[in-house]
Order: structure tokens, then C-alpha cells, then sequence
């Protein structure tokens, strides 16, 4: 019951927090937060499909088969370290969003020219905030594995990956080489010390 109650809660307080900082950021700028771009549309999409999925299966057995149960990782274990990682990422993600305080943008905004944020844990990753949301896909995953969830995180990923490329893109262009500097001395997703050129 537990269980239930969670995968119900957590996305709630995952919705709430997005909003909030969309609210607080739009408030201070007095500018757009989401940008009109059909990736932004598709990840909106696919996030709320992983969630929704989860929901389902959760409530579900009939579904969950049909899904198509990875038997060998399903447990209540596995699947409460499931919903630890997505609190986690909750938190973690809020906490990302605010240290870019007024530079939080959903997608890329050609028509403002936002702070470079190199401070926090942006000093050593360009993309952290994206990185809570692997996470939270992830954590989805282990809720209820199965081959439509494994296909699905998958794409998702990848989608955000397209978005993460497109903004460090736009990045590039608009601060010139004061970005390549710092994108040679950070990690997209990782922290790398020992290399000056990384992924």
C-alpha cells in the first residue's frame, strides 16, 4: 500500500516543484520560461509516458504483464530503490534548477541572452539538472521493470540527450569562447579532472 501511495505522491511533488521554479523564475524575469520546440514537446511527452506507465503497473498485474515483467529484477527491494532514487532526484533537480537562479530556461530562447552559471556544482558539470532526470527515469524503471519500460527510458534519454546537445549548441554561439572554456573544463553529465578535453 505503501508503494501505492508513493508512486502517486512522488510524481505530484516532482510536478510541484517544476512548476514552482517556472513560477519564481518567470516572476523574477519577467521573461518566457519554455521555449516552443518540438523536442521540449516530445520530452514533456515521454516523461508523463514513463510516469503514467509506472502508475499503471503499479496498479495493475494485468498490465504490468503485458509489459512484459523483467522477472529477474522485480522485487519489493528493487522497486523501493526504485522510489528512494526517484525522491532523490526530486530534490536533487530542485536544487540544480535554483543554482542557475534567473538563468533557468526550459530549451533554447533565442531572443534572451542568459547568465552563464559556472559556479555550484555547475563548476564541474555543465548539465546536472538533466542528469537528476536519468535518474528519475531510472528509478521509474526499477519500480516496475519491463521490456516497454526498458525501450521507453531508452528513448527518453536519448530525446533529452537531442535537447542537451541543441542548448550547449546555442551556448556555444552566443558566448563564444567564454563557453568553450568552461565546456573544456567540466563534464557534460560527469565531473572529469583529469582531462581537458571530455565528453
Amino acid at each position: 500500500m505503501t508503494e501505492k501511495i508513493l508512486i502517486i505522491l512522488l510524481p505530484l511533488i516532482f510536478l510541484g516543484t517544476f512548476i514552482t521554479r517556472n513560477i519564481i523564475v518567470k516572476a523574477r524575469t519577467r521573461q518566457t520560461i519554455r521555449a516552443s520546440d518540438p523536442v521540449i514537446t516530445a520530452t514533456i511527452i515521454l516523461t508523463n509516458l514513463c510516469i503514467f506507465i509506472t502508475i499503471i503497473s503499479t496498479y495493475s498485474n494485468y498490465w504490468y504483464k503485458f509489459m512484459g515483467v523483467i522477472l529477474f529484477l522485480r522485487s519489493p527491494v528493487i522497486s523501493y530503490v526504485g522510489l528512494c532514487i526517484f525522491g532523490i532526484s526530486i530534490v536533487t533537480g530542485y536544487f540544480f534548477s535554483g543554482q542557475l537562479k534567473q538563468s533557468w530556461r526550459i530549451g533554447v530562447h533565442k531572443n534572451q541572452k542568459i547568465e552563464l552559471i559556472q559556479n555550484g556544482v555547475y563548476a564541474y558539470i555543465r548539465n546536472p539538472y538533466f542528469l537528476s532526470y536519468y535518474a528519475m527515469f531510472f528509478g521509474l524503471f526499477l519500480v516496475r521493470p519491463s521490456f516497454v519500460m526498458t525501450v521507453l527510458v531508452i528513448v527518453t534519454i536519448a530525446v533529452y540527450h537531442r535537447m542537451v546537445l541543441k542548448e550547449e549548441s546555442y551556448l556555444l554561439t552566443t558566448h563564444g569562447n567564454k563557453y568553450e572554456e568552461y565546456k573544456n573544463r567540466t563534464g557534460r553529465y560527469f565531473p572529469c579532472f583529469f582531462k581537458r578535453n571530455h565528453y
